[in-house]
């Protein structure tokens, strides 16, 4: 039999031995600032390769912009496949986010459109009780919408 199917199958083995498991779990569902606390103290070599990352970044930070500026303007350069390729896929990546929170932007405003429409119907008989409304929109009541003889 596998190892992998003993882990499961046997009960004096919990789920968080396993190391993999615990560091996709803290990658998930962890924010960043968490992560890197989690790393620090659990995988100091992981944690200071990705603390060296961003320096590499802030050092590096108007060469990489001018390079991205360029790629985005131009096709034909000197900076190599990996480099095109790379930037390619990231451009790629960076479009689709753009174009799916735009329609997610889109659609969150005709939705909160369509409630400001629902809150406030056409004919109010008593404007006093649309500017308490208005004012407070929690002390609303149905009464205020109601016509009364």
């Amino acid at each position: 039999m596998d190892n992998d199917e003993d882990d499961f199958q046997n009960p004096e083995i919990s789920p968080s031995d396993n190391k993999f498991i615990d560091e996709l779990t803290m990658k998930l569902l962890t924010n960043q600032t968490n992560y890197a606390k989690y790393l620090s103290k659990n995988d100091t070599e992981k944690y200071e390769e990705q603390q060296q990352f961003i320096m590499d970044c802030n050092d590096y930070y108007h060469q990489i912009m001018n390079i991205t500026k360029y790629l985005c303007k131009q096709k034909e350069n000197n900076y190599g496949s990996d480099v095109n390729q790379a930037f390619d896929n990231y451009a790629r990546i960076v479009i689709r986010y753009l174009e799916v929170k735009q329609k997610s932007d889109e659609q969150q405003k005709e939705y909160n459109d369509d409630l400001i429409g629902e809150q406030f119907p056409d004919s109010i008989e008593d404007e006093d009780s649309m500017n308490d409304y208005i004012l407070h929109p929690n002390k609303g009541t149905m009464d205020m919408f109601v016509k009364k003889k």
